[in-house]
């Protein structure tokens, strides 16, 4: 144990010294361009080239070289000796076969991250669901004993105990003997792919082992010496695997909900890689279909990232898989924004007063593609979501700009409302048909407007009657609508506008 957390000090201490006097680097590639994050398992790889050509990407393959499926012939029907152990417990006292709540002493082990809780004891291997501590002593509750198709056995007081490494994939971890292995096997299969950019993420997991640092460079030069010509990404700067990186990315994985904490991270964090001479990238932005607990992505959330990676003039990674591309109705909408946001960055045509405009948190920006070389940079002002409830729906809704308003009406729940209707001081807006649960309507800044599914796929292109503005400042707004019940259950309605503000014109020759 000690010389595990020996281990994890010593890379801390390697990270942060950086930050005091910057490394030298061997000439290496560098590359800022953003990727789609591709893995082994994905297929249709023709089809990911066309999307990532016409957003302009790179293909990134995803590479984790040292995880053990618990399926797997080193770890089920006998555990093989080669499983990472995070250190050595012992037993209260004597378990029988049959036990699935039992003790052992304290250990600071239990302080180490752990997904599924796995515990060897000979040739068994038991999961356990919550501990608790007690003095001196930890009890497991919910134990699984015979895990992963091992045998469940009696152990004495003094059988040895270990505690394995596990991680947040639910796989275990190889020692380094195995791990050695396996990144010789996957390095070979990696130099048979057409990938220029090899990511490799959780690279702390590779120095868990004795070897600590050590070990992650090991690794790294392993897949550098078969992969000469690929771009190696990684998320972690350390003393070894600064010789052999070509950027980092940490990995983040942002969304809208993070406004505040984005600009504050990015901007320390750009600060400490300007430093140390390495690219980096800002993280990675995923596009997702709707499930019960979030909508799907829109291309105002794409905008408010895009605009984040033009601020500090950084990349990222793209988690947009097949059946998400497949199923989201903004798919080739979004894939050519990032291609407007990406060519503008990677020619340098945003001035460094837009720059820093783009780091404010609470900004949006939409571009706009006029011909190959010339694009209209427009402020946005996106409004909160307002919820209906159907008796006096009135609001002061406040706009920076005075300017035609986009709008989005989303129905959740059960039922639906039909005959919508909306004024404010300027205009009044009718949409005469029925919008039900699960549905959007979109009315755009040209006046179109039209129902989609909760993908954004669209259902039909319907009139309206009338148009709507807002004027900057505070606007009284009014909404009605008849509502139909469903099971006796009402629909969830909430209404988010937009404004847009004067364009800028960029280009990409200036």
């Amino acid at each position: 144990m000690k010389k595990t957390l020996a281990t994890v000090l010593l890379m801390l201490y390697g990270v942060f010294s950086f930050a005091q006097e910057p490394p030298y680097l061997p000439n290496i590639s560098r590359s800022t361009k953003s990727y789609l994050i591709i893995n082994h398992a994905q297929n249709d790889i023709d089809f990911l080239k066309e999307k990532c050509n016409q957003a302009g990407l790179d293909m990134g393959l995803f590479v984790l070289a040292n995880r053990i499926p618990t399926d797997s012939k080193l770890v089920t029907p006998i555990p093989s000796v080669h499983l990472l152990k995070q250190g050595i417990l012992q037993l209260q006292q004597p378990i029988d076969d049959m036990q699935t709540e039992f003790a052992v002493y304290h250990s600071e082990l239990f302080y180490q991250p752990a997904k599924i809780n796995v515990l060897q004891i000979d040739d068994e291997l038991i999961t356990y669901s919550s501990t608790e501590k007690t003095g001196e002593i930890h009890l497991f509750y919910h134990c699984k004993r015979g895990a992963f198709g091992t045998k469940k056995a009696a152990h004495s007081q003094n059988a040895t105990v270990y505690k394995l490494w596990d991680t947040p994939e639910r796989t275990l971890l190889p020692d380094l003997e195995t791990q050695n292995q396996m990144a010789h096997a996957e390095a070979k299969k990696c130099a048979k792919t057409n990938f220029s950019l090899l990511i490799f993420n959780d690279l702390k997991s590779y120095g868990y082992n004795e070897q600590g640092d050590t070990a992650i460079g090991h690794f790294l030069d392993t897949m550098r010496k078969y992969n000469p010509d690929k771009l190696l990404q990684g998320d972690l700067l350390t003393p070894n695997s600064q010789r052999y990186l070509n950027r980092i990315n940490e990995n983040q994985l942002w969304n809208e909900s993070m406004r505040t904490k984005i600009v504050e991270t990015l901007t320390e964090r750009q600060d400490f890689y300007r430093k140390n001479r390495l690219p980096w990238m800002i993280g990675n932005f995923q596009i997702r279909l709707a499930d019960k607990n979030r909508k799907a992505t829109t291309k105002e959330e794409l905008e408010w990232f895009l605009s984040k990676a033009a601020a500090f003039d950084a990349g990222f990674g793209l988690d947009f898989s097949i059946e998400a591309m497949r199923a989201h109705g903004l798919t080739d909408e979004m894939l050519n924004t990032i291609n407007d946001w990406e060519t503008l960055r990677l020619a340098n045509a945003f001035t460094e007063a837009q720059k820093e405009t783009f780091k404010d948190p609470y900004g949006n920006w939409h571009i706009e593609k006029v011909d190959d070389t010339t694009y209209f940079l427009y402020p946005q002002h996106i409004s909160r979501r307002y919820f209906c409830n159907f008796k006096e729906d009135s609001w002061q809704w406040n706009s920076p700009y005075t300017s035609p308003m986009a709008l989005c009406i989303a129905v959740e729940g059960k039922g639906s409302i039909n005959d919508l209707y909306l004024e404010t001081p300027n205009d009044t807006l009718r949409f005469p048909y029925t919008l039900k649960a699960g549905q959007f309507l979109f009315y755009d800044f040209d006046g179109k407007a039209y129902i989609t599914d909760s993908n954004y796929n669209k259902i039909k292109e319907i009139e309206t009657q009338g148009i709507i503005s807002l004027n900057e400042g505070n606007s009284e707004v009014s909404f009605t609508c008849n509502v139909k019940t469903e099971e006796k259950k009402t629909p969830i309605v909430n209404l988010r506008f937009i404004t847009c503000g004067k364009s800028t014109s960029l280009n990409t020759k200036r």
